[in-house]
């Protein structure tokens, strides 16, 4: 799922550019938003039975009505609410306020933030420049996205994932050198006896206060065929690093 965030002062237009945006984006598949509410607080409708169960104690409350469902999570966790996205098959989540976030962001207004890409843009220019925001992935996308692509070619199929925790920095794993070797260990895995589909991505987790992590999924006809290409996967991912000087923990 890619991730936009939109941030500015309060009242320099941040909803407005997202209502314009927002219709736009939907050609490349579902959009959903989080907006941060900040120093404000959100108001729970008084003496309504979600708000009775949430006030007793209740982790989440989902409503649920004829057109739609109103969900409300005891926690204030960025990377929880896009987990709910990614699980509701959005493809681009509009992130709306964190002004201190290091997150790559558009900026509303002429206020100086960290992380500005784009400045008071049109939305044509959002569209130019997709693959400057950051992807935010989980494992659970990732196992339906494989699965439903390797289904469609071949009917029933098993899949074995598994995620490795990642350092970047001075000390940790050069992370241009970690993505460049991807493309190469997702084709190895390919040739593997079994296998039918291969996903090998990074999850930039810091910047959405998650660890970073590698994950590797191989999707095969039978399931000890997932397995033993998985742990194949993972040798040859650590060959293909040792390479190029990095080594996983």
């Amino acid at each position: 799922m890619k991730v936009i965030p939109v941030t500015g002062l309060s009242g320099s237009g941040k909803t407005t550019f997202i209502r314009t945006l927002i219709p736009i984006l939907t050609r490349f598949g579902p959009v959903g938003t989080v907006k941060h509410v900040g120093h404000h607080s959100i108001e729970l409708p008084e003496g309504k039975d979600t708000t009775v169960m949430f006030s007793t104690g209740a982790g989440a409350v989902a409503g649920i009505d004829s057109g739609k469902s109103v969900i409300t999570l005891d926690g204030t966790s960025l990377a929880e609410a896009l987990d709910i996205l990614t699980a509701h098959g959005i493809a681009i989540a509009i992130v709306e306020g964190y002004k201190s976030s290091s997150l790559p962001k558009i900026v509303i207004g002429d206020i100086d933030l960290e992380g500005c890409i784009l400045r008071n843009p049109d939305p044509e220019d959002v569209i130019r420049s997709l693959d400057r925001f950051p992807d935010y992935f989980t494992l659970g996308e990732i196992l339906r996205e494989l699965g439903a692509a390797c289904r469609a070619e071949t009917g029933s199929v098993a899949i074995a994932a598994s995620t490795t925790p990642l350092s970047f920095g001075s000390r940790g794993v050069d992370r241009s050198t970690l993505e460049g070797a991807l493309p190469r260990i997702a084709e190895a895995g390919k040739d593997l006896p079994g296998v039918i589909g291969v996903r090998a991505v990074i999850q930039h987790g810091a910047p959405f206060g998650m660890p970073d992590e590698l994950i590797i999924a191989i999707a095969a006809g039978k399931g000890d065929e997932a397995a033993s290409a998985l742990e194949e996967a993972f040798s040859i991912c650590r060959g293909e690093l040792a390479a190029r000087g990095i080594t996983l923990p």
